[in-house]
Protein backbone atom coordinates (compact mmCIF):
# COMPACT_ATOMS: atom_id res chain seq x y z
CA UNK A 1 0.00 0.00 0.00
CA UNK A 2 2.68 2.32 0.67
CA UNK A 3 4.68 1.41 -2.65
CA UNK A 4 1.39 2.25 -4.43
CA UNK A 5 0.75 6.01 -2.50
CA UNK A 6 4.68 6.85 -3.17
CA UNK A 7 3.79 5.77 -7.21
CA UNK A 8 0.65 8.18 -7.22
CA UNK A 9 2.71 11.49 -4.93
CA UNK A 10 5.36 10.88 -8.04
CA UNK A 11 2.93 10.92 -10.81
CA UNK A 12 1.37 14.15 -9.43
CA UNK A 13 4.74 15.92 -9.07
CA UNK A 14 5.74 15.08 -12.84
CA UNK A 15 2.21 16.31 -14.12
CA UNK A 16 2.82 19.64 -11.69
CA UNK A 17 5.83 19.96 -12.95
CA UNK A 18 4.94 19.05 -17.33
CA UNK A 19 1.38 21.30 -16.77
CA UNK A 20 2.95 24.36 -17.30
CA UNK A 21 5.44 23.24 -20.00
CA UNK A 22 2.62 21.81 -21.88
CA UNK A 23 0.68 24.77 -21.92
CA UNK A 24 -2.05 23.66 -19.59
CA UNK A 25 -1.13 26.24 -16.81
CA UNK A 26 -4.41 28.02 -15.85
CA UNK A 27 -4.55 31.04 -17.61
CA UNK A 28 -3.71 34.40 -15.13
CA UNK A 29 -5.59 38.10 -15.65
CA UNK A 30 -4.22 40.97 -16.75
CA UNK A 31 -4.83 44.57 -17.22
CA UNK A 32 -3.27 47.36 -19.76
CA UNK A 33 -2.96 50.89 -19.29
CA UNK A 34 -0.55 51.32 -21.91
CA UNK A 35 0.41 50.01 -25.53
CA UNK A 36 1.51 46.29 -25.71
CA UNK A 37 1.54 43.20 -28.08
CA UNK A 38 0.28 39.76 -26.92
CA UNK A 39 1.92 37.18 -28.80
CA UNK A 40 0.64 33.68 -29.83
CA UNK A 41 1.42 32.04 -27.21
CA UNK A 42 -0.04 34.17 -24.82
CA UNK A 43 -2.69 32.86 -22.53
CA UNK A 44 -5.21 34.89 -20.47
CA UNK A 45 -8.27 34.21 -18.33
CA UNK A 46 -9.63 37.96 -17.93
CA UNK A 47 -8.31 40.89 -20.28
CA UNK A 48 -8.53 44.29 -19.17
CA UNK A 49 -7.75 47.18 -21.16
CA UNK A 50 -7.99 51.03 -20.17
CA UNK A 51 -6.19 54.73 -21.11
CA UNK A 52 -3.41 55.83 -19.37
CA UNK A 53 -4.68 59.79 -20.01
CA UNK A 54 -3.73 61.72 -22.14
CA UNK A 55 -2.55 58.37 -24.16
CA UNK A 56 -4.71 56.07 -26.01
CA UNK A 57 -3.98 52.64 -25.55
CA UNK A 58 -3.95 50.28 -28.06
CA UNK A 59 -3.08 46.42 -27.88
CA UNK A 60 -2.15 44.12 -30.61
CA UNK A 61 -3.78 40.84 -29.43
CA UNK A 62 -2.72 37.35 -31.24
CA UNK A 63 -2.87 35.46 -28.30
CA UNK A 64 -6.09 33.70 -26.25
CA UNK A 65 -8.37 35.12 -23.21
CA UNK A 66 -11.73 33.90 -21.66
CA UNK A 67 -12.65 37.68 -22.19
CA UNK A 68 -11.82 40.82 -23.40
CA UNK A 69 -13.26 44.04 -21.55
CA UNK A 70 -12.21 47.32 -22.75
CA UNK A 71 -12.67 50.72 -21.24
CA UNK A 72 -12.10 54.55 -21.99
CA UNK A 73 -11.22 55.21 -25.94
CA UNK A 74 -8.45 52.11 -26.06
CA UNK A 75 -8.33 50.26 -29.04
CA UNK A 76 -7.57 46.17 -29.48
CA UNK A 77 -6.78 45.11 -32.72
CA UNK A 78 -7.23 41.26 -32.85
CA UNK A 79 -5.62 39.12 -35.44
CA UNK A 80 -4.65 36.09 -37.17
CA UNK A 81 -4.98 32.79 -34.52
CA UNK A 82 -6.20 35.64 -31.73
CA UNK A 83 -9.44 34.19 -29.96
CA UNK A 84 -11.33 35.64 -27.17
CA UNK A 85 -14.45 33.66 -25.60
CA UNK A 86 -15.90 36.84 -24.29
CA UNK A 87 -16.50 40.59 -24.78
CA UNK A 88 -17.31 43.61 -23.05
CA UNK A 89 -17.16 47.10 -24.15
CA UNK A 90 -17.12 50.19 -22.49
CA UNK A 91 -17.14 53.68 -23.25
CA UNK A 92 -16.09 54.86 -26.42
CA UNK A 93 -13.54 51.82 -26.83
CA UNK A 94 -13.04 50.04 -29.96
CA UNK A 95 -12.23 46.67 -31.37
CA UNK A 96 -11.11 45.65 -34.68
CA UNK A 97 -11.25 42.35 -36.06
CA UNK A 98 -8.97 41.62 -38.70
CA UNK A 99 -8.69 37.76 -40.55
CA UNK A 100 -9.02 34.77 -38.57
CA UNK A 101 -9.35 37.23 -35.60
CA UNK A 102 -12.33 35.57 -33.61
CA UNK A 103 -14.43 36.00 -30.20
CA UNK A 104 -16.31 32.12 -29.60
CA UNK A 105 -15.79 29.17 -31.99
CA UNK A 106 -18.84 27.24 -33.19
CA UNK A 107 -20.85 25.39 -31.45
CA UNK A 108 -20.69 27.05 -27.36
CA UNK A 109 -22.92 29.24 -25.50
CA UNK A 110 -20.88 32.86 -25.55
CA UNK A 111 -22.34 36.11 -24.88
CA UNK A 112 -20.45 39.31 -25.97
CA UNK A 113 -21.65 42.53 -24.85
CA UNK A 114 -21.66 46.17 -26.80
CA UNK A 115 -21.96 49.35 -24.51
CA UNK A 116 -21.91 52.93 -24.44
CA UNK A 117 -20.15 54.56 -27.27
CA UNK A 118 -18.05 51.79 -28.21
CA UNK A 119 -17.52 50.89 -31.84
CA UNK A 120 -16.73 46.88 -33.06
CA UNK A 121 -15.35 46.72 -36.55
CA UNK A 122 -15.48 43.19 -38.61
CA UNK A 123 -13.21 42.52 -41.60
CA UNK A 124 -13.29 39.69 -43.61
CA UNK A 125 -11.88 36.15 -42.30
CA UNK A 126 -12.98 37.61 -38.57
CA UNK A 127 -16.22 37.25 -36.47
CA UNK A 128 -18.64 36.19 -33.88
CA UNK A 129 -18.75 32.72 -33.71
CA UNK A 130 -20.82 30.23 -31.51
CA UNK A 131 -24.37 28.83 -33.19
CA UNK A 132 -27.71 29.83 -31.59
CA UNK A 133 -26.51 29.45 -28.30
CA UNK A 134 -24.38 31.96 -28.88
CA UNK A 135 -25.82 36.04 -28.02
CA UNK A 136 -24.42 39.34 -29.34
CA UNK A 137 -26.02 42.30 -27.45
CA UNK A 138 -25.77 45.84 -28.46
CA UNK A 139 -26.37 48.53 -26.29
CA UNK A 140 -27.02 52.72 -25.60
CA UNK A 141 -25.08 54.04 -28.73
CA UNK A 142 -22.73 50.78 -29.63
CA UNK A 143 -21.57 50.44 -33.05
CA UNK A 144 -20.54 47.28 -35.15
CA UNK A 145 -19.70 47.65 -38.63
CA UNK A 146 -19.52 44.64 -41.09
CA UNK A 147 -16.93 45.02 -43.49
CA UNK A 148 -16.75 41.32 -44.41
CA UNK A 149 -16.47 38.50 -41.63
CA UNK A 150 -19.13 36.30 -39.93
CA UNK A 151 -21.94 37.08 -37.01
CA UNK A 152 -22.42 33.54 -36.30
CA UNK A 153 -24.68 34.54 -32.83
CA UNK A 154 -27.67 35.96 -32.42
CA UNK A 155 -28.01 39.76 -32.53
CA UNK A 156 -29.80 41.98 -30.07
CA UNK A 157 -30.09 45.32 -30.69
CA UNK A 158 -31.07 47.62 -27.61
CA UNK A 159 -31.92 51.07 -26.85
CA UNK A 160 -30.01 53.24 -29.77
CA UNK A 161 -26.93 51.16 -31.13
CA UNK A 162 -26.41 50.43 -34.63
CA UNK A 163 -25.59 47.81 -37.18
CA UNK A 164 -24.12 48.62 -40.33
CA UNK A 165 -24.22 45.28 -42.69
CA UNK A 166 -21.47 46.43 -45.50
CA UNK A 167 -20.22 43.04 -46.72
CA UNK A 168 -19.74 39.57 -45.02
CA UNK A 169 -22.58 38.07 -43.31
CA UNK A 170 -25.22 37.87 -40.25
CA UNK A 171 -26.57 33.98 -39.11
CA UNK A 172 -29.09 32.93 -36.86
CA UNK A 173 -30.98 35.69 -36.40
CA UNK A 174 -31.68 39.05 -34.86
CA UNK A 175 -34.22 41.40 -32.65
CA UNK A 176 -34.27 44.94 -32.79
CA UNK A 177 -36.09 46.94 -30.27
CA UNK A 178 -35.74 50.47 -28.14
CA UNK A 179 -35.12 52.73 -31.29
CA UNK A 180 -31.43 50.48 -32.48
CA UNK A 181 -31.27 50.38 -36.13
CA UNK A 182 -29.95 47.97 -39.21
CA UNK A 183 -28.01 49.48 -42.23
CA UNK A 184 -27.94 46.64 -45.01
CA UNK A 185 -25.78 48.11 -47.76
CA UNK A 186 -24.91 44.95 -49.06
CA UNK A 187 -23.59 41.29 -47.83
CA UNK A 188 -25.41 38.38 -46.91
CA UNK A 189 -28.65 38.12 -44.05
CA UNK A 190 -29.53 34.55 -43.44
CA UNK A 191 -31.68 33.76 -40.82
CA UNK A 192 -32.54 30.20 -41.43
CA UNK A 193 -34.67 29.55 -38.01
CA UNK A 194 -37.35 31.85 -38.77
CA UNK A 195 -38.31 35.66 -39.65
CA UNK A 196 -36.44 38.25 -36.90
CA UNK A 197 -38.08 40.66 -34.72
CA UNK A 198 -38.76 44.25 -35.31
CA UNK A 199 -40.29 46.21 -32.72
CA UNK A 200 -41.97 49.11 -33.69
CA UNK A 201 -39.33 51.51 -32.57
CA UNK A 202 -37.22 50.44 -34.46
CA UNK A 203 -35.52 50.16 -37.87
CA UNK A 204 -34.55 48.13 -40.72
CA UNK A 205 -32.52 50.12 -43.95
CA UNK A 206 -32.44 48.08 -47.14
CA UNK A 207 -30.34 50.19 -49.32
CA UNK A 208 -30.79 48.90 -53.23
CA UNK A 209 -32.91 48.61 -55.98
CA UNK A 210 -35.47 46.11 -57.67
CA UNK A 211 -36.70 44.31 -54.75
CA UNK A 212 -38.53 41.31 -54.59
CA UNK A 213 -40.36 39.59 -51.33
CA UNK A 214 -41.06 36.56 -51.31
CA UNK A 215 -43.04 35.22 -48.28
CA UNK A 216 -42.21 31.85 -48.88
CA UNK A 217 -38.68 31.96 -49.72
CA UNK A 218 -37.47 28.98 -48.49
CA UNK A 219 -38.63 25.58 -46.52
CA UNK A 220 -36.99 25.31 -43.17
CA UNK A 221 -36.83 22.37 -40.91
CA UNK A 222 -34.79 20.59 -38.02
CA UNK A 223 -36.05 16.69 -38.17
CA UNK A 224 -39.21 16.26 -40.26
CA UNK A 225 -40.05 17.93 -43.30
CA UNK A 226 -43.01 17.81 -41.87
CA UNK A 227 -42.79 19.94 -38.89
CA UNK A 228 -41.41 22.56 -40.56
CA UNK A 229 -41.67 26.55 -40.86
CA UNK A 230 -41.21 29.08 -44.33
CA UNK A 231 -38.85 31.36 -44.44
CA UNK A 232 -39.18 34.40 -45.84
CA UNK A 233 -36.78 35.66 -49.67
CA UNK A 234 -35.52 39.14 -49.94
CA UNK A 235 -33.21 39.81 -53.34
CA UNK A 236 -32.75 42.63 -55.33
CA UNK A 237 -29.44 44.56 -55.83
CA UNK A 238 -26.99 46.71 -53.81
CA UNK A 239 -26.63 50.48 -54.79
CA UNK A 240 -23.26 48.97 -56.22
CA UNK A 241 -25.24 47.12 -58.92
CA UNK A 242 -24.29 43.67 -56.85
CA UNK A 243 -27.08 40.98 -56.40
CA UNK A 244 -27.88 40.08 -52.56
CA UNK A 245 -30.50 37.66 -51.00
CA UNK A 246 -31.64 38.64 -47.57
CA UNK A 247 -33.21 35.66 -46.00
CA UNK A 248 -36.07 35.77 -42.93
CA UNK A 249 -36.59 39.60 -43.28
CA UNK A 250 -40.20 40.74 -41.73
CA UNK A 251 -42.31 41.86 -44.66
CA UNK A 252 -42.32 45.41 -45.53
CA UNK A 253 -45.47 45.53 -46.55
CA UNK A 254 -46.91 44.87 -42.92
CA UNK A 255 -43.87 46.03 -41.19
CA UNK A 256 -43.91 50.14 -41.97
CA UNK A 257 -40.19 50.01 -40.45
CA UNK A 258 -38.60 47.47 -42.88
CA UNK A 259 -37.72 50.26 -45.04
CA UNK A 260 -36.52 49.36 -48.58
CA UNK A 261 -34.11 52.63 -50.10
CA UNK A 262 -34.04 52.67 -53.51
CA UNK A 263 -32.53 56.31 -53.73
CA UNK A 264 -28.87 57.46 -52.68
CA UNK A 265 -29.21 59.54 -49.85
CA UNK A 266 -26.95 61.47 -47.45
CA UNK A 267 -27.15 58.16 -45.07
CA UNK A 268 -26.40 56.30 -47.90
CA UNK A 269 -23.23 58.55 -49.18
CA UNK A 270 -22.01 58.31 -45.54
CA UNK A 271 -22.51 54.91 -45.21
CA UNK A 272 -20.47 54.87 -48.64
CA UNK A 273 -17.65 56.83 -47.46
CA UNK A 274 -17.73 54.70 -43.97
CA UNK A 275 -16.53 51.79 -46.17
CA UNK A 276 -13.66 53.12 -47.91
CA UNK A 277 -12.63 54.13 -44.57
CA UNK A 278 -13.15 50.94 -43.30
CA UNK A 279 -10.84 49.37 -46.08
CA UNK A 280 -8.20 52.07 -45.37
CA UNK A 281 -7.81 51.29 -42.07
CA UNK A 282 -7.56 48.00 -42.79
CA UNK A 283 -5.14 48.02 -45.56
CA UNK A 284 -2.96 50.67 -42.93
CA UNK A 285 -2.93 47.97 -40.67
CA UNK A 286 -2.24 44.79 -42.89
CA UNK A 287 0.94 46.95 -44.37
CA UNK A 288 1.92 47.76 -40.60
CA UNK A 289 2.32 44.21 -39.81
CA UNK A 290 4.72 43.61 -42.43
Amino acid sequence: MKRKLIILWGLAAIVTLLWPARGLAVPKDVVFYNDAVVGSSEQYRYVTVYDSPPETTTIEFYGYASRIDTHDSSNVNMYEGALSYGLITHDSSSINIYNCGSFGENFGGYEFNLNNSSVVNVYEGGGFYGGSGSLLYLYDVSTLNLDGGVINSFLFLNNSSTVNLYDGQILIGFALKDGSTLNAFGGHIDTFWANSSIQPMANLNIYGYDFEYETEGRWEYVDEPSDGWWVSKLSGYTLNGEPFTYWGIPDPATHPNVHLIPEPSTVVMLGLGAIAILRKQRRRKEYAKR
